[in-house]
């Protein structure tokens, strides 16, 4: 990206964005790919570096000398793309013990509470999720609701129809189609901010969290550029955190920043 645009990027963001000086040339053919999807604030194609996330990512591969080139994809492929090898990496996913058979996971990006969304007009409490099983609730492809919810989606404790986005899911649920939408917290309240301007008030959240746990930059194991590709990220990810790098970045994204319309062309594609 052209300095001058950066600099813009930056005062626009409120926040300032690394020294160019600060990062390593890139040598020829150390490209990171990574599949991804649309999960505001997190990280979306529309907005400026792929989101607060994708700005961690870029900035934290950038000063080991790499580009980074990232793709949306539905999330359910992504994760089979970079399963199989095609891609090299992706992200934001929670690290299951399951999970970690396949993929080596990054030190933490961020850390998540997922809670149930709900409309203000349906009353919804509960303690154990044995508690919901009269309601119906709408969960996404390829998602990790933890543990104890798996367990209760599997043995059909709870009545759970999974499909494959978060914004058809949030729809239903403004609808009154499902009852309940699990999802983290950040997210949902941000999906609800585009796709309901003037309806958000309708929708609240149970305090209650599903679970809370950290969000992560997965590698596949099977790949033999991985464990490289993992110790080159931490140690960056590492020196971001220590330098208050991470932390203006995440108030950039508490803020909305990364929220407001990217003003150049993302560094990659939307798949069709």
């Amino acid at each position: 990206m052209h300095a001058a645009l950066c600099s813009v990027f930056a005062l626009w963001l409120g926040f300032a964005v690394p020294a160019l000086g600060a990062e390593t040339p890139a040598e020829e053919g150390k490209t990171v790919r990574i599949a991804t999807g649309e999960w505001l604030p997190y990280v979306s194609e529309a907005q400026p570096h792929w989101g607060a996330l994708g700005h961690i990512i870029t900035t934290a591969f950038n000063r080991a000398g790499y580009q980074v080139k990232f793709q949306n994809f539905p999330w359910a492929r992504g994760y089979q793309l970079v399963k199989d090898g095609v891609w090299d990496a992706t992200m934001p996913y929670y690290c299951s013990s399951d999970r970690e058979q396949e993929f080596y996971c990054s030190n933490p990006l961020v850390s998540g509470e997922q809670v149930f969304f709900h409309l203000k007009e349906v009353p919804v409490q509960w303690e154990k999720l044995s508690d919901l099983k009269g309601y119906s609730i709408g969960a996404t492809l390829g998602y990790y609701y933890g543990e104890t919810f798996e367990k209760a989606e599997s043995s059909g404790e709870l009545m759970v129809k999974r499909i494959a986005s978060d914004e058809k899911n949030m729809q239903l649920l403004m609808m009154g189609r499902i009852k309940l939408f699990p999802q983290d917290k950040e997210v949902g309240y941000s999906t609800v901010r585009h796709m309901y301007p003037h309806q958000k008030e309708l929708l609240t959240h149970h305090p209650k969290p599903i679970h809370s746990k950290t969000l992560h930059l997965i590698f596949p194991r099977d790949n033999p550029s991985s464990p490289e590709l993992l110790r080159v990220f931490n140690e960056q990810l590492s020196l971001l955190k220590r330098q208050g790098v991470w932390e203006r970045y995440m108030r950039g994204m508490r803020d909305g920043a990364y929220e407001k319309p990217a003003t150049a062309t993302p560094p990659a594609g939307k798949e069709h």
